[in-house]
């Protein structure tokens, strides 16, 4: 009894952290949802984009048929992430955050949205620090825009834009 609880513990556990990982074109979107073609059923895991020689593309990751993020890898021997888009889980398809990398792995610029996926803020960085941070709302710049030194200082460049 005890070595079927543990079976059972081990099973239950591997498929709590496993996750199914499938072809994009093994998936179809239907009212915004990402369904597995084999069986229709709803997909929860990631479905991948690979080039020939197996090299990752892209992927996007699932729950239950809703993205929750995408990865865009840069064309090289070592898999890296050139940009990363995180998705609003309660509004399917709607952007929360863009993030953009250098090769060496180092963030340059991330783009925040709003819950309706309007962007409302861009910033960028230079070796790990704040260099540019810019208020928006949607495709116009509306709030402070700043720049700061390589100190990290304010005041390089201020301005404040407003809708009219």
């Amino acid at each position: 009894m005890k070595n079927f609880l543990i079976l059972l513990m081990f099973f239950t556990f591997n498929k709590l952290i496993s996750q199914e990982i499938v072809g994009m074109k093994e998936v179809y979107i239907d009212n915004n949802l990402v369904y597995k073609s084999s069986n229709d059923e709803l997909l929860t895991g990631i479905a991948q984009s690979k080039r020939k020689n197996g090299h990752l593309v892209y992927e996007e990751e699932y729950k239950n048929g809703v993205i929750l993020s995408s990865n865009l890898y840069y064309n090289g021997k070592e898999i890296r992430v050139s940009n990363k888009t995180i998705y609003n889980p309660n509004k399917p398809l709607v952007l929360s955050k863009e993030i953009k990398y250098h090769l060496n792995g180092e963030v340059f610029e991330t783009i925040t949205y709003n819950d309706n996926g309007i962007k409302i803020l861009v910033e960028q960085f230079k070796n790990g620090k704040l260099t540019y941070s810019c208020q928006y709302l949607g495709k116009k710049k509306n709030g402070l825009e700043l720049g700061y030194g390589e100190s990290g200082e304010n005041g390089l460049a201020t301005k404040k834009w407003t809708l009219s």
